[in-house]
């Protein structure tokens, strides 16, 4: 299975550290006075690396547009994500903690819902008076050293991060490859509305999950 994230995993139905019993306190102490990026989705934001603050803005604006994307046809109802922007140090410990794994990762997605299919339309979250969605947390150090090596921007790369965790909190995967092409397929046609490149296109195999 082929996926340039390599190392974007998800830890299903798992409660962060410094997390309390509730979901909505999952990831650190989130902001909760974080502005709301559509009329729907509400992005909380624990920035522990300060160098992420060049990338906050694009980073609520490719929320927002993820999810008004999502359903063309209806509005998506109120939600809310946590995003955590952190380090090696950080993703290293949780890769250990969660996924008993040695060494950082890119990304970590912890949903909170555990959706029987992807969610793919408003309808699919009807009947939840408000949805919280999970937890992502990212890496600063691995961004920085992946979009290096694939030769693309760190704006670029952040927000093919961002799309992919917020993906999995919605439901989609790549335990197989149906499932896989299925989320890539999503992915790319997100990226490129956005005006950005088919992650997936020129694939390096140094970027390639078997």
């Amino acid at each position: 299975m082929r996926n340039q994230t390599s190392q974007v995993m998800t830890q299903n139905n798992a409660t962060p550290p410094a997390a309390s019993s509730s979901a909505s306190a999952s990831v650190g102490d989130a902001e909760p006075d974080s502005p709301s990026l559509s009329q729907g989705l509400t992005l909380d934001l624990d920035m522990r690396d300060a160098r992420w603050q060049a990338l906050e803005g694009d980073l609520r604006q490719q929320a927002a547009f993820i999810w008004a994307r999502l359903d063309p046809k209806a509005a998506m109802p109120e939600a809310e994500a946590c995003l955590v922007l952190a380090d090696d140090g950080e993703l290293a410990q949780m890769n250990e903690s969660f996924r008993h794994k040695a060494g950082p990762t890119n990304v970590l997605s912890f949903p909170a819902l555990d959706f029987a299919a992807p969610v793919q339309s408003a309808q699919d979250l009807s009947g939840l008076p408000f949805t919280l969605l999970g937890d992502i947390v990212m890496s600063y150090d691995r961004l920085q050293a992946e979009a290096q090596a694939q030769g693309k921007t760190e704006r670029a790369h952040a927000l093919h991060l961002l799309t992919h965790g917020l993906l999995h909190l919605l439901g989609y995967d790549h335990e197989n490859e149906a499932d896989a092409n299925l989320m890539e397929g999503l992915e790319s046609e997100l990226l490129l509305a956005a005006g950005l490149a088919n992650p997936y296109d020129e694939l390096p195999q140094s970027e390639t999950e078997q």
